[in-house]
């Protein structure tokens, strides 16, 4: 037996929990099972989860084909469509590799992919090259990363789309792409069982498979049901009990609008729009955002205040480009378009995140897939694609960020960072200033090399142009440079390079003999370039080059020439418009691979700082976007290639939702214009996406069970007309989300039981008809926050900086204002389905695997909620068990207890005390921040941390306002913002005798700010400070030796940051021996957070009402 978390309520419920206490070894035996295995538990999970979980494999269907759209057709469309696609001009060895169909059946030489069988599939050795004939592509391999790409496709199955019938011109035809039709409301031979229009839509196909609706829920499940669905919340005892006491005949209805009034409600469905914005406080690993959180409390106050749907994705597009944006908080909304993932070293990756994030969340539609190619099954073409491109790429970040409350006044705070960052900036200036200069002096000793690498080009297209790039160690940028600027000069009349384009066109055999004669014939160019030819003839087109470069260099200066001749020659090298003479907004164009890892060292020392400074305090301001002053037009990147241009294309709408062809955008970037677009009542999708989403999270499922695909490849409606009906009144009510919500509440359908009837689910096993009402479990921040509402710890307070959500003890915040960290979510969320920051999540499948009951079972968190429970003041004031246990169920379950579950919870209490585990050893070692007084050597006052987030901290989110940064780990740490919040690690000896102390200190310099270091000293409490060092950029090895001590006397070792307190982190980890005998304590190996307190066994009892699938399964 087991606590069944998996099980629904009527398979397990409260009970459950307490007959299967000692089942857990049942799972732990399992787990080390899995350990023994040579596959991964993770894999074991996911294969056990598809096995129980059929009705959700279309997900996992959809997840392994969108890895071959994104990682594996582009590979072939790059590298193998020239010979083997329907579009090669001669197909080879009899394989096509554009289609599913091809790809199965493999060619001449037989199957070439092997479905989970990647060691015996013949594409896989190929681009392996591994066999002595077969290597794919011809003349070089694949990068390593790619051939795993494949190993790990083939391995899962080798998934990928089915064939999709020919498109003709009628693809526009499609369903989703057409206008919401307006239908009759269909009439239903039960006439008294609907309760509004979504009803007779249900009910008719029920009734056209013999079927009926559910009877409707008991009142008590209702509450409980509506509650969730709007707060993610459980209601209150008292909440329970008013309803089952209201018997007017409106009183769901009234249930239903309070809890739409409540502020609770924007905090839960804002957390379902996160999940559609991969929302993130973190562009990247440790590289935090300063004022993401402003963005997801717009989301939230947005919602609670019904913004109207249509204003609100308009704001979140292009906020700082409306003509009246009355509130200077709605620029917070471009959050959704700057918060997103970042690819410093690849561009077209930010701008495809975007590109992706707009069209699946607000459209629903793949657009990224067509990034490479025209969409396979959908009518957007490749052009519509980097119409996208055009948009997103010209944008950024502005350089300072707008306060969301302009009148903010200048704090104490403000008078210290704004001076740090301005510090950065001007570092940074000034490295890119001296760094661009010096580049543009390397390529005035290869003008030789690019006159020529321009001549051999000119025939070339671009990947063979990249090819000679590399081949010759030449900068592609500078090269397209001189192109443009040698075809500039040639049809300009220019006379410095008039000689040159001559000499250039004559073939390399027959240059010598006729080169001097066009010299000699030479007139109306530049006299000193014809005189230094006429003198010295070249032989080769080499000698030519290197003849143009020493005659530029000769007249290269900063003056000006009183000579035209002369002063056109400095001109060609340092004219605005000279190829060598790159301009400084062009520098991330020309620099090393050793700039580009400083720059983004100053790019990431001024986000830190930044952000420092705002969870510091500083006023809100809003992740905005502003459009570059001069939009570049993109050009089509030919097979997703970003350094292989096609032709040109201007921003503009998708051809599949315009009539005819789209036309052009031509406000800025195109950002307003396109939120116009997508927010337009004839826009077919926008209704009918965003009411998608709302109905799959109150039933469980979609109206379209894929809701981010609308296209061929998604699943189709199965109620049409019903989501057509719903998305043109949801236009016509204003776009209120309330209305919406409350449309679908007051429904029959949505108030159904969730009983089960045999004969329809044998007919509807998915119950995509919803002949009863599904039930759900509880997603992670449901449940932690109902954990912490049971336990009376929760606290409401709204909005702000990040918590984190893994300090002990912790933060009783709501969940949806916890710290989320792009490539670093917290374990105990992503055990439970939450979704991942680093993507568009249109929905999250509900997975049952082993770490979710053992979190549940030996999380620090719930233990603490558990004892919190128990101690509510409420159940300690009970006179006896029994009125005790009804006391607790009533905090967890908001009803009373049966008289079978009060015995049971008495026989549990009553039992022989459960063998307690092991008291864990105290420590030697304290964790804490004071301050070192120098005339007395000693510590003023040591304060204990208080919290511990795999660091020991004084507060649960860094930096925190009084003591800044200040944290001790395991190898060093960081002192806090003055001589107040030094770190002290304190060794409180447990013996008398003497010791001995070692250990490494050191301060290091991983960018190019210094600091002034960080003084650490070596404090005694019977003889004062033993020893001190400065360490700045440097190490120093910190020993003493025949220290005594008696038994309680403490050695702190305490460091500060000196007078400078920007970049102290530091590393100490010291090692104390006592001399004579073999002990040591261990700074670093001893480290651990504070020592789990065993629970009670009232606690253990009330830990088990927590893990039941009555208060984990809503109904």
């Amino acid at each position: 037996m087991t606590r069944q978390l998996g099980a629904t309520p009527s398979e397990g419920g409260a009970l459950a929990g307490v007959k299967g206490i000692l089942a857990v070894q049942t799972t732990r035996t399992a787990i080390k099972c899995c350990r023994r295995m040579r596959t991964p538990l993770l894999l074991a999970s996911v294969a056990a989860w598809i096995l129980v979980h059929p009705g959700l494999c279309r997900g996992a269907d959809q997840g392994g084909i969108q890895f071959f759209e994104t990682k594996i057709r582009p590979v072939l469309a790059t590298h193998c469509f020239g010979c083997h696609s329907a579009q090669a001009p001669k197909l080879q060895g009899g394989l096509s590799l554009d289609s599913q169909s091809g790809i199965r059946k493999g060619g001449n030489s037989g199957t070439v992919v092997e479905s989970g069988q990647p060691e015996s599939s013949l594409l896989l050795r190929a681009i392996r090259y591994q066999d002595k004939v077969l290597k794919m592509p011809p003349g070089k391999a694949l990068p390593a990363e790619i051939v795993a790409d494949f190993e790990t496709w083939i391995r899962v199955g080798a998934p990928m789309p089915a064939d999709a019938e020919a498109r003709a011109s009628g693809s526009r035809s499609f369903w989703s792409l057409r206008p919401p039709q307006d239908v009759p409301i269909p009439k239903v031979q039960h006439a008294d069982a609907p309760r509004n229009a979504i009803d007779h839509f249900i009910l008719a196909k029920l009734e056209e498979k013999g079927l009926a609706l559910s009877p409707q829920a008991d009142k008590r499940t209702l509450i409980r049901r509506i509650t969730y669905d709007l707060t993610g919340l459980p209601p209150t005892a008292a909440e329970i009990a008013a309803f089952l006491a209201d018997q007017s005949p409106d009183a769901y209805a009234k249930v239903v609008d309070r809890l739409l009034s409540s502020p609770r409600y924007g905090e839960r469905w804002g957390r379902y729009w996160l999940d559609v914005a991969r929302y993130s406080d973190a562009r990247n690993v440790g590289e935090r955002f300063p004022f993401s959180y402003t963005y997801r409390d717009w989301v939230i106050r947005a919602l609670n205040e019904d913004m109207p749907y249509d204003r609100f994705i308009t704001l979140q597009l292009a906020a700082d480009l409306l003509p009246h944006t009355r509130d200077r908080r709605d620029l917070a909304a471009l959050g959704y378009l700057s918060l997103g993932r970042e690819f410093p070293k690849t561009f077209p990756e930010t701008v495809d995140d975007r590109v992706d994030v707009v069209a699946r969340g607000m459209l629903g539609l793949t657009v990224a897939c067509a990034r490479c190619h025209d969409h396979k099954y959908d009518p957007i073409p490749t052009k519509d694609y980097y119409s996208w491109y055009s948009i997103f790429s010209n944008i950024r970040e502005p350089s300072e960020l707008p306060l969301l409350n302009a009148s903010a006044k200048r704090t104490a705070l403000d008078d210290l960072w704004e001076p740090r960052l301005e510090r950065i900036r001007k570092i940074d200036l000034e490295y890119r200033q001296k760094r661009c200069a010096e580049m543009i002096m390397f390529f005035k000793t290869q003008i030789a090399d690019y006159l020529l690498a321009a001549r051999d080009s000119r025939q070339l297209g671009n990947t063979e142009i990249e090819e000679l790039v590399r081949d010759r160690q030449l900068n592609l940028h500078l090269l397209r440079r001189w192109r443009q600027s040698l075809a500039d000069s040639q049809t300009s009349g220019d006379l410095v390079f008039r000689l040159w384009h001559v000499l250039s066109a004559i073939p390399n055999a027959e240059f010598a003999a006729k080169a001097k004669p066009a010299i000699e014939a030479q007139t109306g160019g530049n006299a000193q370039i014809t005189e230094a030819f006429r003198k010295s003839p070249p032989a080769s087109i080499h000698d030519a080059a290197s003849l143009y470069a020493s005659v530029l260099l000769r007249y290269d200066r900063a003056e000006s020439f009183a000579n035209s001749g002369e002063e056109a020659l400095r001109l060609a090298l340092r004219g605005p418009n000279a190829a060598v003479n790159v301009p400084l907004s062009e520098f991330e164009l020309i620099y090393t691979e050793g700039d580009g890892n400083n720059t983004r060292d100053f790019k990431r020392r001024y986000d830190t700082t930044r952000t420092l400074y705002a969870y510091l305090g500083a006023a809100s301001r809003a992740m905005a976007l502003e459009d570059v002053p001069s939009p570049a037009m993109a050009h089509v990147f030919v097979r997703g290639n970003a350094n292989n241009p096609g032709a040109e294309t201007p921003p503009h709408f998708l051809s599949c939702l315009s009539a005819g062809d789209p036309a052009p955008f031509h406000e800025g970037s195109g950002r307003l214009e396109l939120a116009h677009a997508i927010a337009a009542k004839d826009n077919p999708l926008t209704a009918r996406v965003i009411v998608n989403r709302v109905w799959l999270h109150h039933f469980g499922a979609g109206i379209v069970r894929s809701p981010s695909d609308f296209g061929v490849r998604g699943d189709p409606p199965s109620h049409p007309e019903l989501l057509d009906y719903l998305a043109i009144r949801f236009m016509e009510s204003g776009w209120s989300l309330k209305k919406l919500h409350r449309t679908m509440l007051l429904s029959a359908t949505y108030q159904q039981s969730s009983q089960d009837n045999p004969e329809a689910r044998r007919q509807d096993p998915e119950n995509q008809l919803l002949w009863r009402m599904n039930r759900q479990r509880l997603d992670i921040e449901a449940l932690r926050d109902s954990l912490l509402a049971v336990s009376g710890q929760l606290d409401l307070r709204a909005g702000g900086p990040p918590y984190s959500l893994t300090t002990v003890p912790a933060v009783p915040r709501r969940t949806v204002y916890g710290y989320i960290e792009r490539g670093r979510v917290p374990v105990f969320l992503s055990s439970f389905d939450f979704a991942s920051p680093d993507q568009h999540v249109p929905i999250r499948y509900s997975t049952t695997v082993p770490q979710q009951a053992l979190y549940l079972l030996n999380s620090t968190f719930v233990a603490e909620q558990a004892r919190r429970l128990a101690q509510r003041s409420e159940t300690e004031a009970a006179a006896d068990p029994a009125k005790r246990i009804q006391a607790l169920y009533r905090s967890v379950f908001g009803r009373t207890a049966t008289p079978h579950e009060v015995g049971l919870g008495e026989r549990f209490v009553a039992a022989p005390s459960h063998e307690e585990p092991p008291a864990t050893p105290a420590s030697a070692w304290q964790y804490g921040f004071g301050e070192f007084d120098p005339a007395a050597g000693r510590i003023k006052a040591f304060t204990p941390f208080t919290y511990f987030d795999d660091s020991w901290q004084g507060a649960p989110t860094l930096p925190d306002p009084i003591g800044g940064d200040a944290r001790l780990r395991a190898a060093g740490g960081q002192p806090g913002e003055d001589p107040q919040h030094a770190v002290i690690r304190r060794w409180v000896s447990p013996v008398a005798g003497k010791i001995d102390i070692e250990g490494n200190l050191s301060h290091d310099q991983t960018d190019l700010f210094t600091g002034d270091g960080v003084r650490a000293r070596i404090v005694s409490s019977r003889n004062g400070e033993l020893a001190s060092w400065i360490v700045n950029g440097s190490g120093a090895e910190a020993a003493l030796t025949g220290i005594t001590v008696e038994k309680g006397d403490t050695i702190d070792f305490i460091v500060d940051g000196r007078a400078d307190t920007e970049n102290d982190a530091f590393t100490w980890a010291p090692k104390i021996r006592l001399e004579g005998a073999e002990k040591e304590w261990n700074a670093s190996a001893d480290f651990r957070g504070p020592a789990a307190q065993p629970l009670s066994v009232w606690e253990r009892y009330a830990q088990v009402l927590l893990e039941t699938n009555e208060f984990a399964f809503v109904d």
